[in-house]
């Protein structure tokens, strides 16, 4: 199970009660993301087949393929499941959006490497596969969507420019951020800490030294 997230909907839920039918669904599908996440911590994540998760998560092998693609797959609901408990945090959150932006890289960061050796394997799977791009598009789905939102605040306060829309800001920042995660899988014994908040700060301010 990935560690440092913990994460309640009660609230959600009781105000914005979903169909019976969605819900069983997402908790279907959270039951095979913890269930292939305790098995990974157990063993080798390339140990652990589609069959040992299903097992783990009491469904049938076809329930696995209505959620999941693959193992890799699973990348998707790791970063649902940071950015579920990202909003929680930052709801009524008073601090401004470039903090809001370093809070969600700090929470990336420490989850990831929290996680390290199966994410790097799952990772590196994730990205050996074709039509790559469309793929990583919808892993990243969720990290896009709370992104724009912080963006979007960040000119609404005018914090940040509006050169250009709070959707396309959001882009450049989480393919940058996936590209430094891909580097990352490359070069796992990199300390990356000072090197996240450098790119963020170049992110933000750009390469050009200001006069």
């Amino acid at each position: 199970m990935t560690k440092l997230l913990k994460t309640t909907r009660k609230a959600d839920a009781e105000e914005n009660p979903r169909p019976p039918r969605a819900g069983k669904k997402e908790r279907t599908r959270q039951e095979i993301y913890r269930a292939a996440m305790t098995l990974f911590a157990d063993r080798d994540y390339d140990k652990v087949t589609i069959e040992d998760i299903c097992s783990a998560a009491g469904i049938a092998k076809a329930t696995f393929f209505l959620h999941f693609a693959g193992k890799s797959a699973l990348i998707t609901a790791f970063n649902e499941e940071i950015t579920r408990s990202l909003t929680e945090r930052l709801a009524g959150y008073s601090g401004s959006a470039e903090e809001e932006l370093l809070l969600l890289v700090s929470v990336l960061r420490e989850a990831w490497e929290a996680n390290a050796p199966v994410m790097q394997k799952m990772l590196s799977e994730f990205l050996d596969q074709p039509a790559l791009l469309a793929k990583a598009a919808a892993a990243n789905e969720s990290v896009l969507d709370l992104v724009t939102r912080i963006v979007a605040r960040g000119q609404e306060r005018g914090e940040f420019t509006d050169v250009c829309p709070p959707e396309v800001a959001a882009v450049a920042l989480v393919s940058a951020w996936s590209a430094f995660t891909a580097w990352w899988t490359q070069n796992p014994d990199v300390d990356n800490d000072d090197i996240n908040l450098g790119l963020l700060e170049f992110q933000l301010n750009g390469l050009k030294k200001k006069v």
